[in-house]
C-alpha cells in the first residue's frame, strides 16, 4: 500500500511539474504559445478544434459572451473585455518582445525608406521585392518579367484628426518604434491627417488605385474623432480594410449591413466607456466582425478590450499590435479565403399575405422539432407574383435543410428565402433560451442574415 501511494505521490509530483512549466512556456515562449494556438485550432482557413484538447478548458476554447446572457449592455461590455483578454493570451510573449523592443530600440527607422507618393506623404516601407510576373507586364506594371516590385504585406495608416503639421511630426516620433515592429514583420506604415470619413476613403482609394502592390491589405487605425471617421468609412465601403483598430471613439455608427467585414478591435478606457445606444452599436461592431464560420476570424475578428490603467504614450498598445499581426499571418495563410465585402441583397418580392407563425414549443432545440412545429405556411399568391424559392439569393444551410424536408409542398417552393429566413427567425426567437445562439452555432449565414433582414423591418432601431 505504501508503494502504491509512493507511485501515485511521484505521478503526481511529476504532472504538476508538467503542468507549470506548461504553463510558463505558454506564457513566455513565443514560438510554443504559437505551436499550442495552431494545435488547437488548426492551421489557419483550415482550422478544427482539436477534439482533446478541447476537453480540458484551455483558454483558446472560452466560450463567446452571448447577448441574451445579459441585461445590461455595460455587463455584456465587461463579458467582451474578459474574453478578449482570455482568447488573446497566447500574444504574450509576442506583447512581451514588442514592449522590450519599444523600450530599447533608439533608431528603428534606420533601415528603412521613407518616402512621399504623390499626396501621401512618410510612407515607411519594409524593403520587400519580388519578381513581376507576366500579367504584371501586360499591366504595364513593370518591363519584363522577373524586374523586381516593391510590396507589402500590408500597408497600417494611422489617421489622425489633426491637420498641424506640428501634430502629424509629433505623431510621426510618437509611433517609429510601432512602425519599426511592424516594418520588420513586411507591413508598410504611415501617419494620415484626415477631417472627415471622405478623407479616410480618398486615401485608401488612391494607394489601392496608384499602390496596389503596396496596399492590398488595408490596416486602419484611429483614435476619438479619427476613430468615428474610420468607423463611418468602414460602414459605407467595409470591403477595403483588412482590419480596423479604434480606441476611445468620438461616436459610434451602426455597423452596415454587410457580410464579410474585417476584423475589427475596440480598446476603450474604463472612464470613457460609451453609453446606453452607443455602447450597444459598438458591441454589435464587435459580433459582427467575428460572425463567420472560419474558426480564427470567428474567434479573433471582432474583439473589445477596456483598458483600466491606459499608458499615457501614443504607442500602439500591444494588445493592438499582437492582434494585428495575428491578422496578417491570417491573410497570409488563408487570404483566398478571405470573404468578400458585399450588401446583403435585398428581396422586392410582397407577398400578398404574411405566413403563419409555428407556435414553437418549450423543451431543448431540436431541428427537426422547430421544423416540425413550422409546418405549412399558407400564402396565397397574388397574380403577377413570380417566387422561387430555389433562388439562390439569402442562401444558407437552413433555409435548404427546410427547403428539403418540404420539398413536394408547393407552398414552401414558392416562398422566398427571405421570407422564410423572417419566419424561423422569429419562430426561433419566440422559443427564449438560447435558441438562436445555437442557430448560429449550426448556420453563421442564416443568423447574419435574419439580424440584418430584422434590422432593416425595424429600422431606424438599427
Amino acid at each position: 500500500m505504501i508503494r502504491v501511494m509512493k507511485l501515485f505521490l511521484t505521478f503526481f509530483f511529476f504532472g504538476v511539474i508538467l503542468y507549470v512549466l506548461e504553463g510558463a512556456c505558454f506564457r513566455l515562449v513565443e514560438q510554443y504559445a504559437d505551436f499550442r494556438l495552431k494545435y488547437a485550432w488548426g492551421e489557419p482557413g483550415e482550422g478544427v478544434f482539436h477534439p482533446v484538447l478541447k476537453k480540458f478548458g484551455l483558454d483558446h476554447f472560452i466560450e463567446r459572451p452571448k447577448q441574451s446572457d445579459f441585461t445590461e449592455p455595460h455587463k455584456y461590455a465587461e463579458a467582451e473585455s474578459d474574453y478578449a483578454k482570455t482568447v488573446m493570451s497566447f500574444a504574450r510573449p509576442l506583447r512581451d518582445r514588442y514592449e522590450d523592443y519599444v523600450a530599447s530600440e533608439d533608431r528603428p527607422l534606420e533601415d528603412f525608406e521613407i518616402r512621399d507618393f504623390g499626396k501621401i506623404r512618410g510612407l515607411v516601407l519594409p524593403g520587400l521585392k519580388r519578381p513581376a510576373t507576366m500579367e504584371e507586364v501586360t499591366l504595364k506594371k513593370a518591363r519584363r518579367v522577373g524586374d523586381p516590385l516593391e510590396y507589402s504585406e500590408a500597408i497600417l495608416i494611422r489617421f489622425l484628426s489633426s491637420s498641424q503639421t506640428e501634430d502629424y511630426e509629433a505623431e510621426f516620433g510618437f509611433q517609429e518604434r510601432t512602425f519599426g515592429f511592424l516594418l520588420q514583420n513586411g507591413i508598410a506604415c504611415m501617419v494620415r491627417p484626415v477631417s472627415s470619413a471622405r478623407d479616410v476613403m480618398e486615401t485608401i482609394s488612391y494607394l489601392k488605385k496608384e499602390h496596389e502592390l503596396l496596399a492590398q491589405n488595408i490596416f486602419a487605425w484611429g483614435d476619438g474623432i479619427a476613430g468615428t471617421y474610420l468607423l463611418e468609412a468602414c460602414r459605407q465601403k467595409p470591403g477595403q480594410f483588412k482590419a480596423v483598430l479604434v480606441a476611445n471613439p468620438a461616436e459610434i455608427p451602426a455597423p452596415p449591413l454587410f457580410s464579410g467585414l474585417p476584423w475589427m478591435n475596440f480598446l476603450v478606457s474604463e472612464d470613457l466607456i460609451p453609453k446606453d445606444e452607443s455602447l450597444s452599436r459598438l458591441l454589435k461592431w464587435v459580433r459582427a466582425g467575428r460572425d463567420t464560420e472560419s474558426i480564427y476570424p470567428s474567434r479573433l475578428g471582432g474583439v473589445m478590450r477596456i483598458e483600466e490603467n491606459p499608458a499615457q504614450e501614443s504607442i500602439m498598445p500591444s494588445f493592438f499590435l499582437s492582434w494585428l499581426l495575428q491578422c496578417s499571418a491570417y491573410i497570409e495563410n488563408a487570404g483566398d479565403q478571405w470573404p468578400e465585402a458585399k450588401p446583403f441583397p435585398s428581396d422586392e418580392t410582397q407577398l400578398d399575405q404574411s405566413p403563419r407563425e409555428g407556435n414553437l414549443t418549450e423543451g431543448p432545440f431540436d431541428l427537426s422539432t422547430v421544423e416540425q412545429t413550422n409546418q405549412e405556411l399558407s400564402i396565397p399568391l397574388g397574380d403577377g407574383h413570380s417566387i422561387y424559392g430555389t433562388d439562390p439569393t439569402f442562401d444558407c444551410k437552413m433555409v435548404r435543410s427546410y427547403r428539403q424536408m418540404h420539398k413536394d409542398n408547393p407552398i414552401i417552393r414558392a416562398i422566398s428565402n427571405r421570407d422564410l429566413i423572417l419566419k424561423l427567425g422569429r419562430g426561433f426567437e419566440k422559443r427564449g433560451g438560447d435558441v438562436l445562439e445555437q442557430i448560429r452555432e449550426r448556420d453563421a449565414l442564416f443568423h447574419r442574415y435574419y439580424l440584418s433582414l430584422k434590422a432593416l423591418e425595424d429600422s431606424p432601431l438599427y
